[in-house]
């Protein structure tokens, strides 16, 4: 007896539909840069430019018990400017493509679409601002980081890189590295034998990474954190708020430059935040929705000289 199937390879193969019913978005790394900038805003009919006016430095002097002081001084001032640019992102949607793909919330998953995408150019314009800074650059090509580089980092930028004219500056310092990176200062925390002197290898930098570790010890609870939750666990070292963002691009020699910096040396200037703004309005495009994202904004540098020192490491694939 001839049964009648439908599927693959069965006598109805093509009258089963394909219906999709799970939809989802990719995945980006966001909201990582802006967290640690001097946020401010470009207000209207405030030009098109923002600007920091600092002023420079007076000396005090060593004066004779009543005399005239005689050592009268001009102030200076300098200024810096941060323009911020148009950053939009667009799909159009066609009406009957809404009405006939399986998903009925296309319109609403698209929104969310260019509202990652806005967020993601965000986050990797503000990575790209901290090879900008002008302080002695920590690490080079192939340099596998280590604890003392990131607590030597921020010990510089704690005086503003300077012995001469000391600059600390205010708030929070950080180090924003590739989680590539991280993975590897994580292990270097952490002697995993009993080695007294913690001489354990821990890979070497063409893709296993070298180094030493150089850590507390297994059984501290610092060492079990680092184990078990990985370098989310670091947390600080010497003072320095320790940062991942994969969208720090490597090179072709699978090096990535972040940074360690101060709070007030990163300036992140808005002038309109973001706005989703769908328009049907054209009746020639019969149904079609125009959907934009846009918003104004800029990345900058504050004294960079003094709060800030790139980072270059090696942010190879771990092999082992």
């Amino acid at each position: 007896m001839a049964v009648t199937l439908a599927g693959s390879d069965q006598a109805l193969d093509a009258s089963l539909p394909t219906i999709y019913r799970e939809f989802r978005l990719l995945r980006d790394e966001t909201g990582v840069m802006r967290s640690m900038a001097t946020s401010m805003n470009l207000g209207a009919h405030e030009g098109k430019t923002k600007y920091i006016n600092n002023y420079g430095r007076v000396i005090a002097y060593n004066v004779s018990d009543g005399a005239d002081i005689a050592q009268a001084q001009e102030l200076s001032d300098g200024g810096t400017g941060y323009s911020p640019t148009e950053v939009a992102v667009q799909v159009i949607l066609g009406g009957r493509t809404m009405r006939r793909v399986a998903d009925p919330d296309l319109l609403g998953r698209t929104g969310k679409i260019l509202n990652k995408a806005y967020d993601l150019k965000e986050d990797t314009d503000g990575t790209v601002q901290l090879s900008s800074f002008t302080g002695t650059t920590m690490g080079a090509a192939g340099t596998v980081i280590s604890p003392g580089l990131v607590s030597g980092g921020g010990a510089r930028v704690m005086i503003g890189n300077s012995r001469a004219n000391p600059e600390p500056p205010e708030g929070d310092i950080f180090a924003v590295m590739h989680p590539l990176s991280a993975h590897v200062l994580q292990g270097r925390l952490i002697p995993y034998t009993d080695v007294p002197t913690g001489t354990t290898a821990f890979g070497a930098n063409t893709g296993a990474h070298g180094g030493v570790t150089v850590g507390a010890g297994r059984g501290t609870s610092m060492a079990d954190e680092l184990i078990t939750k990985g370098y989310k666990a670091i947390g600080m070292i010497g003072g320095v708020i320790v940062k991942t963002d994969a969208n720090l691009a490597a090179d072709s020699g699978e090096d990535a430059t972040g940074a360690i910096f101060a709070r007030e040396g990163l300036i992140y200037v808005s002038e309109n935040e973001p706005r989703l703004d769908p328009d049907s309005s054209d009746k020639s495009m019969r149904g079609a929705v125009e959907l934009n994202v846009w918003g104004s904004y800029t990345w900058g540098n504050y004294r960079p000289a003094a709060y800030g020192n790139p980072l270059t490491v090696d942010a190879s694939f771990p092999t082992s």
